[in-house]
Order: structure tokens, then sequence, then C-alpha cells
């Protein structure tokens, strides 16, 4: 499905008055060949509009920025067009578009057969839109433009790659044991406050794929009180990209933020568990030993997570 990149649009002093009397091609079609998404409202299947008009002699044409900037993508049902717009958390069931990816997330996985038009010629303009949805249902989609002197025109359903038909699948929901951790070393020099830091880096695994994490927040520090006679207490302190993660919760005692920075690893979550020096500053008086950690990841799907000390250990974390 080979594409050129279009041809640009005239400039209103050459599209004072229709230059073209009819459509040639108006075709819409998915650039990835698939036709699904999640109902999350952040995932976007990129769709490509090609559009070819001629003149009074049958010979191609150019447009206006104007007709341009006219196509979109409308519902065949109720001709409605589709809203230029991201789709917000807890908003209405809808589909949208955007002009713009909305990175970073990725499209839903295709490995079917790629099906489109060839889209070289001359005279083709082409237009993308980026389209979400959270909404159960699906939706037929035609494309529409309007020449500058008012006359609209659409696709044809039944002609090919005239309309495109879309559906969403929920998000899915992961078993506990998909979400792994891994305990891994500090190499922590020890200060006036912290004996020893501890590595655990949480990441999701399905099917053998390596899911990244795109946004993170935890609702929380973990925190526990020591029996051990060379420490006064543990804590858990989260990152992501880096960066503390443990949103609206401040971290009273001295924290190994470098040792996140230094061990940053792409599309997951890390917590230093830091082991309290006996003698020093960092007391911890009581216990937190569960923190809700929430990640959207690389298609857009929000999961929950309950993180944990272990109960019997807590200087130990776990997915409960």
């Amino acid at each position: 499905m080979p594409a050129d990149p279009g041809m640009a649009p005239l400039s209103v002093q050459e599209a004072d008055f229709p230059e073209w009397i009819d459509l040639k091609r108006f075709q819409v079609f998915s650039t990835s060949g698939g036709n699904i998404i999640y109902a999350n409202g952040y995932q976007q299947l990129k769709l490509m509009v090609v559009v070819q008009v001629v003149d009074d002699g049958q010979k191609v044409a150019g447009i206006s920025q104007s007709e341009f900037d006219s196509i979109q993508l409308l519902d065949a049902y109720s001709d409605k067009a589709l809203p230029i717009d991201n789709i917000r958390d807890g908003e209405d069931p809808a589909w949208k578009c955007t002009l713009e990816r909305r990175l970073p997330y990725e499209p839903y996985p295709h490995t079917g057969e790629l099906h489109g038009p060839v889209v070289r010629g001359k005279a083709i303009f082409l237009k993308e839109f980026y389209v979400s949805s959270n909404s159960p249902e699906p939706i037929k989609l035609i494309a529409a433009i309007t020449r500058s002197d008012g006359e609209a025109f659409y696709s044809e359903e039944t002609s090919e790659f005239g309309a495109i038909s879309l559906r969403t699948v929920p998000p899915p929901t992961y078993r506990k044991e998909q979400f792994r951790v891994k305990h891994l070393s500090g190499n922590w020099q020890p200060t006036e406050n912290v004996a020893k830091v501890d590595r655990y880096v949480l990441d999701l695994l399905v099917d053998q794929h390596h899911i990244k994490f795109i946004d993170c927040s935890i609702a929380g520090v973990l925190h526990a009180r020591s029996e051990h006679p060379d420490y006064l207490g543990y804590y858990a302190v989260g990152y992501f990209k880096g960066l503390k993660a443990n949103h609206g919760a401040e971290v009273l005692w001295e924290t190994a933020d470098t040792l996140a920075t230094y061990h940053e690893e792409q599309g997951k979550v890390t917590f230093l568990m830091h082991f309290a020096r006996k003698g020093g500053t960092s007391q911890v008086r009581h216990d937190h030993l569960l923190v809700k950690l929430f990640v959207r990841d690389m298609y857009g799907n929000r999961h929950e997570i309950d993180v944990a000390m272990n109960t019997r250990n807590p200087s130990m974390i776990e997915v409960v």
C-alpha cells in the first residue's frame, strides 16, 4: 500500500472559484490494515482519506486549502461529523478523532494483511485522522468534502474503500501473576540514615510480550517497623522514569533518588526499599503495608495494582 505525501492544497488566490466539478477518487482506509481499538479513549487508529478531483474536461485538478480543511469523517448512519477532540476520562461513550497522533500510545496489534488502496498518482490529496473511542458500540465511517461553492460530496459506501467499519474491544484485565516483581541489589553505600537499599522492578508480561507502562501514580509510601536489631524500620518509595511517583504522599526520610535515576528501566516501575539505620533519624513509627499503584500501559489501558510489603518479611515487596 505505497503512499505519497500528497499534493499541497491551492492557495486562496488560486482557488477563488471552483476548479473541479466532481470526484474521481474519495476513499478512507486504515493505514495499519486494522479496524479495532481498545475502548479506553486513549488508543488511536490512524485513518487516511484520499481525494482526487476532476474538472469539466475530466482532467485531474487541485483543491483549495479551505476545501482540504473541510474534509471530515462522518458516521454513515447518522451523517453526523466525528468531533475533532480528545476523549476525556469519565466522558460519556463516544467516537472522536484528532488530526494529530496522541503520543505515545501504540495502535492495537494487527496481524492480518495490509489491505488498502494504492495512493500514488497525479493530484492526489491525503488527510490523516486519528480515531479513538470509549464506546462499546461499533461505527461505520465515510468521508465528506465541501467544495468552495458550498456543495458537499461524500464517499460512496458501496465503492471500494468508500467506507470503513470500526469496532472496540474492552480493556483487558490481567492476573496479578502477570505483573512481575524482580528483586535486585541497590549497590548503595551506607549513610548516616540508610544502611542499605534494595531495588524492586515491577513490569507487565503477557504471552512473553513486555507491555510497557506510559504513566504511573502510587497512592502512598510503603513503610513498616522493624524488629531487626540493626534497623529502625523499612520504607519503599516508588519511582517512574527516574522520578518519585508517590503522588500526594510526602516522604519524611532520606531517599536514594540517584539510584532510581541511574537504574531507570523504560516502561517499568521501580521501588527502592530503604533499610533505616539504627542511630539515624529515619525512624519508622507505624506500618503502612499496602499501596495502590495506578498505571496506564502502551495501549492506553489503565490498571490498578495492589503492591504490599510481605507480612512475614516487610523488607520484601509483592503484588497481592
